[in-house]
């Protein structure tokens, strides 16, 4: 998803974009998440139970302010689409989904738009 297809899908959050952005990820990340090579850690979110990571970035965490994120950790836990969520800090999250990158990353801002009011 592009700045560009942002700002036309969602006007609330459109109009709460920081001017100098310059790409989605500084918004939301999402990434796949994978077994590292042996002898490393995993993480805290296990790959076999989580296969994404999503993070919401401290300039979308300004747009949203301390309640709206807490809202929005609220719809991501309780959403059908993802089978496992886990919430380890406030802006960090392990996602157990058939979605892809993409999907996730739409999925997310849609509900941060209906956190925007």
């Amino acid at each position: 998803m592009t700045l560009e297809r942002i700002r036309a899908t969602y006007p609330r959050l459109a109009q709460r974009l920081p001017s100098q952005l310059f790409t989605e990820r500084e918004l939301v990340v999402v990434d796949e998440n994978y077994e590292e090579e042996e002898g490393e850690e995993t993480g805290e979110f296990e790959p076999s139970e989580y296969n994404y990571i999503l993070y919401i970035a401290e300039p979308m965490q300004q747009i949203l302010g301390e309640e709206g994120l807490k809202d929005l950790t609220e719809k991501i836990t309780a959403s059908k689409l993802f089978e496992e969520v886990l919430a380890s800090e406030k802006d960090l999250f392990g996602l157990q989904t058939a979605l892809d990158e993409a999907a996730i990353a739409e999925k997310v801002f849609a509900m941060i738009e209906e956190v925007l009011v």
